[in-house]
């Protein structure tokens, strides 16, 4: 199990490797300093990760002959990614030739550490493999000891660094880089579950040299790395695919709403579609016939289109009908129920036999603003299919009985 945690986690940094490199080449040259160190930290996790798996690791060393050596490289890997990780907020935050003199300092204390852990190893020597619990069997051994504690608060105050920047400078990204900002935030979050490694190890650690029995905390500490991972890598490419997620979201809402509008519209269109069922638009393809927004611009179109031939005529009964019915129930908005009833009045009337006058269509009261004329007309056609149902209308013809037509 442990294997597979260490090998995904792995295969999750090279991912983001291959997409970090692809934008480091179609970066144009002033711009690809800011994308090399993340370029660097995956390089530097990725092996990290993978001479963590035992079944690399420990075959490592007895190639090698050296035991524990993948464990040293595992930490000198964990030192370098620290280092990258500054590095890369730096050119972020900063001009390249600020942010290489900070960077600059930050290597050369990295590099120290790397080489004074490089010398500790060489000093405790040892000669024993415990490749899955290092910290555990070697807390009291003297130099490892040493490297240990060296190790992890270097790993830990880095990491911690890297929280703060990533917060501070959250809270400074421009308003119109609203992915930018959540990235470095959850960046943040990542780096801060892997310190929790750092933590528990050294408290493992020291907590042996007084006694505490908490070797079991240094064994399980190394899978928290895992956790961070998916974070790390979400985090570090949002900014490029974020985006999408808001066109993504405005897509969906459009197709909730077209989803909406034609139930809304399905009363209308079904009491209308007996007007001529043929005039019904077929679907040539399977997109077509699931396509939400496809379906209702040709609902909008059929409805249009049974009204022309229906003729609705203004017929003042039904006009006084609906605003005595709106009167009682305290509408006061009646443009919408007006249409609505005079549909329902000449539906009623062709259903008896009875045609209606030769004339255009009745101009169309209260159409609501909309970007282009489709919408205005679905927005119009949805308040009056909500109307066709609504109690003003059967109120308002309840009331008048039988219509009066034209024969």
């Amino acid at each position: 199990m442990d294997d597979v945690l260490y090998l995904l986690s792995a295969c999750g940094v090279l991912v983001l490797l291959a997409h970090k490199y692809r934008a480091f080449r179609q970066a144009p040259p002033e711009r690809r300093p800011a994308v090399l160190p993340i370029c660097l930290a995956c390089v530097t996790a990725a092996p990290a990760f993978l001479f963590l798996a035992p079944v690399i690791g420990v075959n490592f060393d007895r190639l090698t002959g050296v035991p524990n050596l993948s464990v040293m490289l595992v930490y000198g890997f964990g030192v370098a990614f620290v280092a990258a990780n500054q590095a890369m907020l730096l050119y972020w935050r900063h001009p390249p030739a600020q942010a290489w003199r900070t960077t600059r300092q930050v290597l050369i204390v990295c590099a120290l550490v790397l080489a004074t852990m490089v010398v500790l190893f060489a000093l405790g020597a040892p000669t024993e493999e415990h490749h899955g619990d290092f910290p555990a069997a070697f807390a009291d051994t003297p130099y490892i000891a040493e490297l240990l504690v060296l190790y992890h608060f270097t790993y830990l105050i880095g990491l911690l660094n890297v929280v703060r920047l990533c917060w501070l400078w959250a809270d400074e990204t421009p308003r119109d880089q609203p992915w930018l900002r959540r990235g470095l935030r959850l960046n943040a979050v990542g780096v801060l579950v892997g310190a929790a490694y750092a933590v528990i190890v050294l408290i493992a650690v020291v907590g042996s040299w007084f006694g505490a029995e908490l070797d079991s905390w240094s064994v399980a500490a190394p899978k928290v790395l895992t956790l961070a991972v998916p974070v790390v890598v979400v985090a570090a490419s949002i900014a490029a695919w974020g985006p999408r997620l808001s066109y993504l979201r405005e897509r969906m809402a459009r197709l909730r709403d077209a989803v909406r509008d034609q139930v809304r519209l399905r009363p209308l269109w079904r009491a209308l579609r007996t007007v001529d069922p043929a005039m019904r638009h077929a679907p040539g393809t399977l997109w077509e016939r699931v396509n939400p927004e496809y379906r209702l611009f040709w609902r909008v179109i059929e409805i249009n289109d049974w009204l022309h031939q229906l003729r609705v005529a203004r017929d003042p009964a039904v006009t006084s009908a609906v605003e005595r019915a709106a009167a009682e129930l305290r509408l006061d908005e009646i443009w919408a129920a007006t249409e609505a009833a005079q549909i329902k009045a000449a539906l009623q009337a062709r259903a008896r036999g009875a045609t209606t006058a030769d004339t255009a269509p009745a101009d169309q009261d209260g159409p609501l603003p909309a970007r282009h004329a489709f919408a205005s007309e679905r927005t119009r056609l949805v308040l009056v299919a909500q109307a066709f149902v609504g109690p003003v209308v059967a109120s308002a013809l309840s009331g008048i009985g039988r219509p009066a037509t034209r024969r």
